[in-house]
């Protein structure tokens, strides 16, 4: 920013003489801008600079500190909320009323003692009006002034347990190509009811939605329907798993497309566009973190509260918090203004270090029974190690081989080939996922979805030899070229049909997984077919929820 008497020079000889007045000096002679140069180099001996700081008061000081950890400058919207206000007066009524007599703020006190300028500045957001201490001045401060690398917010004790960084992305992003493929989105972002199918199957449920987009930010998938491109995804599927993750987690990092704002459950754009810079708002927030020790526990309020503090307009242009036009999802209320910097700023914090960092595998989080908000974090290697040359550590656990059932049932390690597992995931149904396993069956239904895709009994029978421990049996062999040669020839079905009151209900089932496994064909908005074998566990598995559902039959 600008030296001392550059900024000096911007005020009229009544301030001047101010300035000069509280430092204990005469104004020099002369005309404003060559009263200022003179001022300025008294003001700048060390001594005197030195007596001017240790007599400010303590919140004065505080100020300046906070302004030296900003490299001398913080934005003035900021400042006006921490230290504020600096009143704007003319000459007259600052001459009737004599403000630095009675400082209305920190900012007052260093505003007339000529130890804070204000000038408009460049940011990746925007022009910005910046308060500053002059160059020349900040210069001589002492390092207590010259503050080191800001660290924000406290350390968090040890806990007893928590969820490890994720090692399931790859795995899911397996799983949405396997989806895509099967069944392609003409939506972008897909559907509610293509996710609630989909998501059950995946380990990481809540990170769909970023990783469909790192997926379309690395060109795996294509638009217009969104669905994998198959000349992409092979070579995806034949990386290294350690090499895949970091792949995922360096395209998160600089992309500019994936809008992690966008992505913060509960949260919701009221205009066509969401209107933040995703990029710039992350490397802001991933150099606090990168600024942290390494290999210790960090308390997720206490760095929240931090960034409120310190740098609540981190994201908005200017630090105006009116001109966003975000709604709560559920109330539908807008979110404008600063009373409602926790439920944006503060929930894109949480989102972005329990979400996406955790998700790809950089930070190991703590969670809230009640609210399932993260508490406390840890950044892991993989973290401090984005943006470097460092080759991704080998892979040292072998890849597990499947177990293929005589009646075409397949259990899939979760370590196993990629590629063959998404290949499985094309011609099976999909039937249960566990931490360690994916279990598929072959059936007359999941094979014609296979034919549809372009599969022959050949491509399959192949991919099963290939992944099994042990030879197809003949049996399975012969009814899967009977299938797809000739189609489903035999089909026993009895079923009854789960009728709901209102079909938000019927989503809420679908969104869970215990009870999303029992629900079959849709038979309109309020309708669900349900396996007769399956009743009593759905009936289970939704009072768990707190959903009583009245059993086929039942007596008053």
């Amino acid at each position: 920013m600008q030296p001392l008497a550059r900024s000096l020079q911007d005020h009229d000889l009544g301030h001047l003489r101010i300035v000069a007045g509280l430092w204990g000096l005469d104004l020099p002679p002369g005309p404003a801008p060559q009263a200022a140069r003179t001022l300025a180099a008294q003001m700048l001996d060390p001594a005197a600079l030195r007596e001017m700081l240790a007599s400010l008061p303590a919140e004065a000081r505080q100020l300046v500190e906070a302004l030296a950890a900003g490299h001398g400058r913080l934005p003035m919207a900021d400042l006006a909320r921490r230290y504020g206000p600096l009143r704007e007066l003319g000459a007259g009524r600052r001459d009737r009323e004599k403000p630095w007599r009675s400082p209305a703020s920190p900012l007052e006190v260093l505003w007339y003692r000529g130890l804070l300028a204000r000038a408009f500045g460049d940011t990746p957001t925007g022009p910005c009006e910046f308060g500053f201490v002059p160059s020349d001045a900040l210069a001589l401060m002492s390092p207590a002034a010259q503050a080191s690398p800001e660290i924000l917010g406290a350390r968090a004790l040890a806990p007893a347990a928590w969820q490890p960084a994720a090692v399931t992305a790859v795995d899911d992003a397996t799983t949405l190509l396997a989806a895509l493929r099967r069944r392609p989105s003409r939506d972008d972002p897909p559907s509610r009811a293509w996710r609630s199918a989909v998501e059950i199957h995946l380990h990481q449920p809540a990170s769909a939605p970023l990783l469909l987009a790192l997926l379309r930010q690395q060109g795996i998938v294509q638009l217009a329907p969104l669905r994998p491109i198959a000349a992409v995804v092979k070579p995806f599927l034949g990386l290294p798993r350690s090499a895949a993750i970091q792949g995922l987690l360096h395209t998160w990092v600089t992309s500019t497309t994936c809008n992690d704002l966008a992505q913060v459950p509960g949260l919701e754009s009221g205009a066509e566009s969401w209107p933040n810079d995703p990029l710039t708002s992350r490397e802001v927030v991933l150099g606090w973190l990168r600024a942290l020790p390494h290999g210790g526990w960090w308390d997720m309020q206490a760095f929240v509260a931090a960034v409120r503090q310190r740098h609540p307009g981190f994201q908005r242009p200017g630090g105006d918090f009116d001109s966003w036009y975000l709604r709560d999802a559920a109330s539908g209320a807008f979110l404008r203004g600063y009373e409602h910097w926790d439920a944006v700023e503060g929930a894109y914090l949480r989102h972005l270090i329990g979400g996406a960092v955790h998700a790809l595998g950089a930070a190991d989080v703590t969670l809230d029974p009640a609210s399932g908000r993260p508490q406390a974090f840890r950044l892991t290697e993989a973290f401090f190690a984005m943006g470097t040359k460092t080759p991704p550590p080998a892979d040292d656990e072998p890849p597990g081989m499947c177990t293929l059932q005589p009646g075409g049932q397949l259990s899939v390690p979760r370590l196993a080939n990629r590629a063959q597992r998404y290949l499985i995931a094309r011609f099976c149904s999909w039937l249960d996922l566990t931490p360690d396993t994916y279990t598929y069956q072959v059936t007359p239904r999941s094979l014609e979805a296979a034919a549809r895709q372009g599969l022959k009994a050949s491509h399959v029978l192949t991919v099963l030899d290939a992944a099994s421990s042990a030879p197809v049996p003949p049996a399975l062999r012969r009814a899967v070229e009977r299938a797809l040669h000739s189609g489903a020839e035999a089909a026993v079905q009895r079923s009854l049909v789960l009728r709901v009151e209102n079909p938000r209900l019927l989503e809420e089932l679908r969104r869970h997984r215990s009870t999303a496994r029992y629900l079959g064909d849709a038979m309109g908005p309020r309708d669900v077919a349900i396996r007769e074998r399956d009743w009593e566990a759905l009936c289970a598995a939704a009072a768990r929820l707190g959903l009583l559902i009245e059993p086929p039959h039942s007596g008053s």
